[in-house]
């Protein structure tokens, strides 16, 4: 198998530091990744002086799950003009902890387990730190430790 190949396989998954939940249902060929960030807080103790580097980044797939870890990072996510939602705030750092071929769909709690996906159908999987391995919560821990506060979790869907 070419490595293109393996890239695009749906059951493709990059490093260690992510639980994937394989147990849910799989929902098409969209991929999903994983991201943990620390935003610059206005109170922040580590810029005292300058930085050196300027850290945004710029969304370019589908946010997925609730919006507010989005709004905390990009403030105008929901802002009619695209440069500006597509701009994140000063972050002290981002994270890439995974990313795979394959997207998983949530059931509705009350729907019947031999529905189909397509009908029971209550939005995608997100990651949160309950959904790390222990070698990604070691690295997110000491990510934290060092800026003082804890990530926010980002789920983006390769659409």
């Amino acid at each position: 198998m070419t490595a293109r190949r393996r890239r695009m396989d749906r059951t493709a998954m990059t490093g260690s530091l992510v639980n994937w939940p394989t147990r849910l249902d799989s929902y098409g060929g969209c991929g999903t990744s994983v991201y943990a960030v620390w935003p610059e807080a206005a109170d922040e103790p580590m810029l005292v002086c300058f930085p050196g580097l300027l850290l945004h980044a710029q969304l370019q797939e589908e946010p997925i799950g609730d919006r507010g870890p989005w709004t905390a990072v990009f403030p105008g996510l929901d802002d009619g003009d695209p440069e500006a939602a597509e701009r994140s705030t000063g972050l002290l750092a981002a994270l890439l902890l995974g990313t795979t071929g394959a997207s998983w769909a949530l059931r509705d709690p009350d729907a019947a387990p031999a529905t189909p996906i397509t009908e029971c159908f209550a939005g995608f999987w997100t990651a949160g730190e309950q959904d790390l391995t222990a070698a990604g919560r070691a690295v997110v821990n000491a990510l934290t430790q060092s800026y003082g506060r804890p990530p926010v979790f980002l789920t983006v869907q390769d659409t």
